[in-house]
């Protein structure tokens, strides 16, 4: 088929399918005509080289609404000069639907396939940028860099996706916009998660690393890379299916790769879901034999209630000593409950989107935008809005955040010394005190009551086969106990013992 007969094909008679119960006629300036004219005859130039459908069918619109024009302009004129009326109706008629013509084209170039609500894009873009001031104002107050950053990134692009969303209510067919919108607003909770993601590992650190199944570096390790992955394969998705959605072309491989990237995110937030449950759980029950399961104790402890903190008293003994000033700080025990909370925020918004999109980019959820503004905006924002309150740099203190990921590796030589000895302690001893009985039973009685494994070499009947040989003299003798080996703090004698 030739160019013309294409162009003639989409040109022929057109009436409307349904009618409206009330329009306007549109008027167009008369001195548009010349504009019209010369609009016309590049398009006639223009068909009979192109060979490109796509091209050819936006041609083929654009001369429609040339031709549509021209009737409307021709109606008005006829209109202010004719006498006889006979005609009118038809005239009329001819109008109106080169006006509902018109109506449809601008309709078919709405990307959105849906009359985007300015009040309700506008609100959320503002809440996310007043949420990403008072992130950033507490990040950089508590010294709290990489979960700020992350959030900040995720409340960034809500708010450009937000933006490009109310402008985009003026001009429907802004590829640019569209783009801008779809990409930003489905990879920014991956950002977001990768913030929640981290506060597991100091968690587990705050408390122990037997408290869990991964060591605290693995979880970051494993699940912020799922989300690198799902960020990237979203974008990439999304970036596909709008450029295909512009270019009329068929959007199917674009879709199913984004709803193949938020799927692997739902895969991994489940999983995580599986290791903070299992964490919870091991820090509530295994560390104090003495408190056993149950459903309403999960709770008081989850929730933190008056008797639930009671509760955290017989469980203290049994954490981590060196972080034992962080969980005594007010909000942190409310920190396994928010993590959850805002993890199931973010899981609500993915699946959405995962039925949103199998159903296409004209399917029912994606074209109603109260489902958008529920399900999807409204979820991101309560995330962000529950960490403002309780931001790690409250919750952890400032700067905490920082020496809790550098003393990850320090926490398990510092939980384990703990756990068999205690603090370090440090005897000394004189030459001349040791010979009171009283001071042998002092002494004895301190290293009874403060050492709290057994050690061979504090027994009187070790030391007695220590002679003066053994080291050279000194009037005193002072030694460390950790971790079951003794550390020479100053040279000694061994005589007399």
């Amino acid at each position: 088929m030739d160019g013309v007969s294409l162009l003639n094909q989409y040109l022929k008679s057109w009436t409307p399918t349904s009618l409206p119960t009330s329009t306007s006629i549109s008027t167009i300036n008369p001195t548009n005509t010349a504009g019209l004219a010369l609009t016309l005859l590049e398009l006639q130039n223009a068909i009979q080289t192109e060979t490109n459908t796509i091209s050819l069918y936006f041609l083929s619109r654009a001369a429609r609404g040339v031709a549509a024009s021209y009737t409307i302009i021709s109606g008005q004129q006829y209109l202010a000069t004719a006498t006889a009326t006979q005609d009118f109706p038809e005239v009329t008629s001819a109008m109106v639907n080169a006006t509902l013509s018109l109506k449809q084209l601008e309709w078919k170039a709405n990307l959105y396939a849906i009359n985007l609500s300015v009040p309700f894009n506008a609100f959320f873009a503002a809440m996310f940028g007043v949420t990403l001031i008072c992130l950033l104002g507490i990040g950089f107050s508590t010294k709290t860099k990489y979960f700020t950053i992350c959030l900040a990134c995720g409340t960034v692009l809500e708010v450009i996706g937000y933006v490009a969303r109310t402008l985009a209510h003026y001009s429907w067919s802004d590829p640019n916009l569209f783009l801008c919108q779809i990409v930003s607003l489905t990879v920014a909770p991956a950002f977001i998660m990768a913030g929640v993601y981290y506060l597991l590992s100091q968690m587990i650190i705050i408390h122990g690393e037997q408290y869990a199944i991964l060591k605290p570096i693995m979880v970051s390790i494993i699940f912020i890379f799922c989300d690198v992955v799902s960020l990237f394969v979203q974008a990439s998705g999304g970036a596909a299916a709008a450029v295909s959605l512009r270019l009329f072309k068929d959007t199917e491989l674009g879709t199913y790769i984004m709803v193949g990237g938020i799927g692997f995110q739902v895969v991994s937030m489940t999983l995580f879901l599986y290791f903070l449950f299992d964490f919870v759980y091991r820090s509530f029950f295994t560390a104090n034999s003495n408190i056993k399961y149950s459903f309403s104790t999960y709770c008081l402890l989850l929730f933190n209630t008056k008797k639930g903190r009671l509760l955290r008293q017989d469980l203290e003994p049994f954490y981590d000593v060196g972080y034992k000033h962080i969980r005594q700080r007010s909000l942190f025990n409310y920190m396994p409950l928010v993590i959850i909370i805002s993890v199931g925020f973010i899981y609500i918004r993915c699946i959405y989107r995962v039925i949103e999109l199998s159903e296409g980019w004209r399917g029912y959820l994606i074209t109603h935008e109260e489902y958008i503004f529920a399900l999807d905006a409204l979820m991101v924002l309560l995330t962000c809005i529950t960490y403002v309150f309780f931001h790690p740099g409250l919750v952890f203190g400032k700067q905490m955040t920082a020496q809790i990921s550098v003393s990850a590796n320090k926490s398990e030589s510092a939980a384990d010394h703990e756990s068999h000895c205690g603090n370090s302690r440090m005897y000394n001893y004189s030459k001349n005190h040791s010979n009171s009985p009283q001071s042998s039973h002092d002494e004895k009685f301190i290293m009874d009551q403060r050492q709290k494994y057994y050690n061979p070499y504090f027994l009187p009947t070790k030391f007695s086969q220590y002679n003066s040989h053994s080291c050279p003299s000194s009037e005193t003798y002072t030694y460390f106990s950790y971790n079951s080996k003794l550390e020479t703090k100053s040279e000694s004698s061994w005589q007399n013992r």
